[in-house]
Formats: structure tokens, C-alpha cells, sequence
């Protein structure tokens, strides 16, 4: 009896002993299925990024003016479809060292992505160097930095395109010798530089008969394009167009020959917003001006910050947007297309 005791004694250890080695085996088994089925999710996330969302900074040269507006509206609209957390700020007047205040603090709050209108094509570049060797990327849009400053620039249009285009006009309009006046935001803009220096290359090469009498600046503020439009207006009495490539110095010269009498007598054209020209063109100030589409800019833009944080879209080659089209990429720009002219027959189709 007591070796029958005994015996079943060891067979309950026994058991027991067994029951505990499962339950060590069991346990370190799902704790590595479940580790396991993180790191796939990990790898899956790794190849299709865009499950994830992403901080997104989109910085215009100022806010307050209607063409950033625009942009903004398009970029809330794309940000929405593809998970990215939107922040718009910039400064409240053309300032190229507060721009780089504003993208030193934005470098320390966690964001994947910085998208500039440089006021400067220099003056950000220590900064925007700074966040690229942070891991931040780096996309210029509207008007660009150097190159080794950031990852990608979207271009609205070539230089060449909008330069040419604006020469065009007058020179068409007039088709004898005339004298022109340019206004213009800053001498440090770099798209103003670029277009002006466009426009004369045009004109040296094709439209002889325009001739640049003067460059003005209005500092990206309506009452000083009113008022300069209006003092060259005066000061240069044979001036027969001005070209104003420049959403605030559009109007403002517009108004400007207004208030001077020299409606139909002044040719005006340049670049803005067709909501903002609507009432020059009706009333016959304004014949012809060119831009683009503002919110398609700003949808695009968000679609190559995606991309560029995403490690999706290359230096070189075409980018493919559902929506917007295909885009050429050329060393890092991802150009929208060809400058638009606006005039009596399409301008109410356009509400931005």
C-alpha cells in the first residue's frame, strides 16, 4: 500500500513537472508569433508608408496674400486624401530672415517635411541644410533655394515660359517699338529675378520692339504697388505697358492706371489670381494676364512631400499623380506645366 502510494506520488510530480514545461514552451512561442506579426506589420508599413501619418509644414513667402490662399486651399484638399497633418504659416510681409526663424523652430517639432516658398534664394540655405541633415525633407514650391538646400522644387512653369509669355503680349499688342515699365516685389526674389531675367532674354533674342525703361518694387505690399505704379505712371510719361509679375503688383498697377486716366492707353499684364483681376479685365484695364492653377500647386506640392518622405518619387523621371496627371522630374524639379493666359473668354471659369 505504501509502495502504491509512493508510486502515484511520482506519477502526480511527474505530471505536474510536464504540465509546467508546457506552459514554459507556450508561453515564449506566442510572445514571438506576436513580436513576429509586429515586425511583418513594421516591414508592410516600411513599403506602403502612406497607412502612417505624416507632419507637414507649408511655408509661403507671406500669408495674407490670395495666391498663397489658393495654394493653401489646394493643399488642404490633397493633405486630407493622403494622411498628412498640415501646418500653414509664414510671415506677414516678404521677410527672408523671418522665413528662417520660423523653419529653425519648425525643425525642432517632429515634422517629416518642410515645404518653402523661399523669399531668398540664399538666405534659408543654412537652415534648410540643417533640417535636411536632421532627416527632415525638404520640398521648395512657388519659388526655389539652392539646389543642395533641398530634395525637390515644384515649379509652377519654366522661367522661360512665363518670360516669354508676358513679352509676348506687349510685343503682339503693340507690334511697333515700345517703352515698358516692370513692378515688381523685390530685387531679391528669385522667381522675380528669374522672369525679369527671362523677359529680357526674350526680348534680346525675339521682341526687339519692347524696350525696359525701369524696374520698380513694391515690396509685396498693395498700397506700395498702387502708389509706385502710380509715381512711375507720372515719372515716365512715354511708358505704354507695364508687366507686373507679381500677385500684388498685378492689381495694383491695374488700379493705378485707373486712377491716372490711362485706361486703354497703358497696357497692363503680368501675373495674379483670376478672382483678383476679374473686375479689371471686365472693365477693359486689364487685356490679357498669365498664371497658372494656383490650387493644383498646392495639391502638388503635398503629393511630393508625400513622396519625398515616403522615398517614392525619384530625381529623375515622371511623377504620377490620380487626379492631377503625370509630371515631368527633371534633377529634382517636378514641374506643373505651361503659364495659363487669362482674359474675357475664361476668366469667370476660374474661382481662386
Amino acid at each position: 500500500m505504501k509502495k502504491r502510494s509512493l508510486l502515484l506520488l511520482a506519477l502526480l510530480l511527474a505530471f505536474a513537472t510536464l504540465l509546467a514545461g508546457c506552459n514554459v514552451v507556450t508561453t515564449p512561442a506566442t510572445e514571438n508569433k506576436d513580436s513576429g506579426a509586429n515586425a511583418n506589420s513594421s516591414v508592410d508599413n516600411s513599403q506602403n508608408k502612406t497607412d502612417q501619418n505624416i507632419k507637414v509644414v507649408m511655408m509661403p513667402k507671406a500669408i495674407g496674400n490670395s495666391y498663397f490662399a489658393a495654394a493653401h486651399e489646394g493643399a488642404k484638399t490633397a493633405a486630407a486624401d493622403i494622411k498628412i497633418d498640415l501646418t500653414y504659416n509664414g510671415p506677414t510681409t516678404l521677410n527672408a530672415s523671418q522665413q528662417v526663424s520660423m523653419i529653425n523652430g519648425y525643425v525642432s517639432q517632429g515634422y517629416n517635411v518642410l515645404a518653402v516658398s523661399a523669399a531668398d534664394p540664399t538666405s534659408l540655405v543654412p537652415a534648410l541644410q540643417t533640417a535636411k541633415q536632421k532627416g527632415i525633407k525638404v520640398v521648395t514650391w512657388d519659388s526655389d533655394v539652392e539646389p543642395s538646400a533641398r530634395d525637390f522644387f515644384v515649379n509652377q512653369a519654366t522661367s522661360e515660359g512665363i518670360g516669354t509669355t508676358l513679352v509676348k503680349l506687349v510685343a503682339e499688342k503693340f507690334n511697333a517699338p515700345v517703352d515698358v515699365a516692370i513692378l515688381s516685389s523685390t530685387p531679391s526674389d528669385p522667381n522675380q529675378i528669374d522672369w525679369i531675367n527671362s523677359m529680357k532674354k526674350a526680348i534680346e533674342e525675339k521682341y526687339q520692339n519692347v524696350n525696359i525703361v525701369t524696374t520698380q518694387y513694391d515690396n509685396g505690399q498693395p498700397d506700395q504697388a498702387l502708389k509706385v505704379a502710380g509715381d512711375l505712371i507720372k515719372a515716365y510719361p512715354n511708358v505704354k505697358a507695364i508687366i507686373a509679375p507679381e500677385s500684388i503688383a498685378l492689381p495694383g498697377a491695374a488700379e493705378a492706371v485707373e486712377k491716372a486716366g490711362k485706361k486703354g492707353e497703358i497696357y497692363v499684364t503680368g501675373l495674379a489670381n483670376p478672382a483678383v483681376m476679374k473686375k479689371y479685365v471686365h472693365n477693359d484695364t486689364v487685356e490679357h494676364f498669365v498664371l497658372w492653377d494656383v490650387t493644383d500647386l498646392g495639391k502638388l506640392t503635398m503629393h511630393v512631400s508625400r513622396a519625398a518622405a515616403d522615398g517614392t518619387i525619384s530625381e529623375n523621371g515622371t511623377f504620377k499623380v490620380e487626379g492631377l496627371g503625370e509630371f515631368e522630374v527633371k534633377d529634382g524639379v517636378v514641374l506643373l506645366g505651361l503659364p495659363k493666359v487669362f482674359d474675357k473668354s475664361n476668366i469667370d471659369q476660374f474661382d481662386y
